[in-house]
């Protein structure tokens, strides 16, 4: 709450710039007047000036998480998810002092940021509560909407500036009726729907009395978010410009926050990693299950069976071959062996792989793909790369260089009958 004399400060700055309200009195402030001629006060540019700060601040924070030393993958993460707030902060305030109508580029990767931060949010938590388990290529989808997003800015922003900047003027002329209204809407329904995800989880550890200052801080945190989101989409569509730049405000503050909260919790996450652990547990549903026996038998399908070189084997067969539920083998797949169930099963098929390709040199690349499994040389390679770090052609020409025979080990050696 500010000072009272400050409060008369700004009732002299309102009752200066609206002419109906100058019969007021200035010795007591009408504080929902206050809020409400909020966005007057912010014609000084004080508004805009936070917003830059909160930018250059996020910048800085994503090069942070870059240069640090033991990177994990919530650091890329973080860094990516900052850059994000950055470039999302930077074009509001460009937004804000129309530099769009001169310099249109000037907001460009705006609605790709704006669609990232959802996807982002979750996989950061993800990363922070399950820091061995892999990304599987149902996470990886919620990029398609962001990715869609940012083929169509590239498009949009080829045009020749002029074309560029007239119809930008006549979104803000016509705002929600202009079809870039609607990206924005999609935007920001699915950036919704993440942070009801994320309540959810929270909410389940909510009665640990242990954790609950950190749960309050990232609702807190969350539901700052929500709100400047909704001020920013809808502040713009309505013409509200006050909304609009409170919302980067807000913005502004959910990156502060995320600036000083490590020095008030150094271990922010820790103890909530393992209260979500510990309900996960106690819900569990392999209660009943030997669970060293389950993982033997899944070893000796992959190793003795070959499992994996069905290319057909889905979660579903491969649980009723274990005699158990789909839903079951997820959670022992996620929770006890960290693994997603598509790495767990190209870990077997490209094992084998790089077998083949090192015993068969005469052996066809695209044979040895469809062999171990693989139902495309695209997806073959791309799980190669991942895993071996190279190409499986690269491989191969690597492994045959290693294995050539030296002139003086040609000699001829006595064959044993």
């Amino acid at each position: 709450m500010l000072p009272t004399n400050s409060f008369r400060f700004y009732n002299e700055i309102i009752r200066n710039n609206d002419a109906d309200l100058s019969g007021l009195k200035v010795r007591k402030l009408d504080r929902s007047l206050f809020f409400f001629k909020l966005p007057i006060m912010l014609n000084s540019g004080l508004g805009v000036a936070i917003i830059y700060f909160g930018s250059g601040l996020s910048f800085l924070l994503a090069v942070q998480r870059i240069l640090t030393r033991q990177k994990g993958r919530e650091d890329r993460l973080a860094a990516v998810l900052f850059a994000a707030l950055g470039i999302i902060l930077f074009s509001s305030g460009n937004v804000v002092k129309e530099v769009d109508q001169t310099y249109p580029h000037s907001i460009f990767l705006l609605l790709t940021s704006f669609s990232t931060v959802g996807p982002l949010t979750l996989l950061y938590t993800r990363s922070l509560l399950y820091p061995n388990q892999a990304l599987d290529r149902d996470v990886r989808l919620h990029f398609i909407v962001p990715g869609i997003f940012l083929i169509l800015e590239l498009f949009f922003f080829a045009r020749p500036i002029p074309v560029i900047i007239a119809d930008l003027k006549e979104f803000r002329t016509i705002r929600f009726r202009h079809y870039l209204a609607f990206s924005f809407l999609i935007t920001t329904l699915l950036t919704t729907g993440y942070f009801l995800v994320r309540y959810r989880m929270l909410l389940t550890v909510f009665s640990v009395k242990e954790i609950r200052p950190q749960i309050r801080f990232i609702l807190t945190l969350a539901t700052v978010t929500v709100c400047a989101m909704y001020s920013l989409i809808f502040g713009f569509m309505v013409g509200w410009n006050g909304l609009f730049e409170i919302g980067g405000m807000l913005v502004t503050l959910t990156v502060i926050l995320l600036f000083l909260a490590p020095a008030r919790y150094p271990n922010f996450f820790a103890p909530l990693t393992r209260e979500v652990r510990r309900k996960k547990y106690e819900k569990s549903l392999l209660v009943g299950l030997d669970l060293a026996l389950l993982e033997l038998r899944m070893d000796e399908l992959m190793r003795e069976g070959k499992l994996y070189r069905d290319p057909d084997l889905t979660l579903h067969s491969l649980a009723d071959d274990l005699e158990i539920k789909p839903y079951q083998l997820t959670e022992f797949l996620n929770e006890h062996l960290q693994v997603g169930f598509y790495n767990y099963i190209n870990r077997f098929r490209i094992d084998e792989a790089v077998a083949l390709l090192s015993e068969n040199p005469e052996k066809d690349i695209l044979s040895i793909c469809y062999f171990v499994g693989f139902n495309s040389k695209s997806s073959f390679n791309d799980a190669f790369r991942k895993m071996t770090g190279e190409t499986p052609s690269q491989l191969r020409r690597t492994r045959f260089e290693k294995n050539k025979v030296s002139p003086k080990s040609r000699v001829a050696k006595p064959v044993e009958l």
